[in-house]
């Protein structure tokens, strides 16, 4: 930018999205054709992370139950960013293994209808996490596969 003044502008405006939103702003080279799957990745991050908010009671409970037990409690965020992201991290494993293995059924499908995850995300979680022997991942496999079949023409 040529002009000092909207180039301060914007500096500040991302770094007050960065402090008070926790956005961070990527610059990524993709194909052509990736651009579009990055983005709607990006989308369904933020949208997930902003229903996770909205739906604070269904939320709470499930984090009540993972975190009991557990010394470094997880937030709703980083749950949710667990849950949906391609790459584990280590640190977090026995609070995703709870998440499917202690948290009641009923809790997880009411995360489903507060749209803050889809039973396909919470299978594929189930996969990325190695957690298949878990004690609702039966369960979530099956929600997936019916959500996933389509009806006889």
């Amino acid at each position: 930018m040529t002009d000092r003044t909207a180039s301060r502008r914007v500096r500040k405006y991302r770094l007050r999205q960065a402090r008070d939103r926790g956005i961070a702003r990527v610059e990524v080279q993709v194909p052509k054709k990736a651009a579009k799957d990055i983005k709607d990745l990006s989308r369904k991050l933020r949208a997930a992370s902003r229903n996770a908010v909205a739906a604070e009671r269904p939320v709470q409970l499930v984090l009540g139950t993972i975190n009991a037990p557990r010394p470094h409690p997880v937030d709703a965020q980083t749950l949710v960013h667990c849950l949906i992201t391609a790459t584990p991290d280590p640190h977090w494993h026995p609070h995703v293994e709870a998440f499917f293995d202690e948290v009641a059924p009923e809790a997880i499908h009411d995360l489903v209808l507060a749209k803050v995850l889809s039973f396909e995300d919470l299978y594929r979680a189930a996969r990325n996490w190695r957690v298949s022997d878990a004690g609702n991942v039966a369960w979530i496999k099956e929600m997936a596969d019916l959500r996933l079949a389509k009806p006889a023409a």
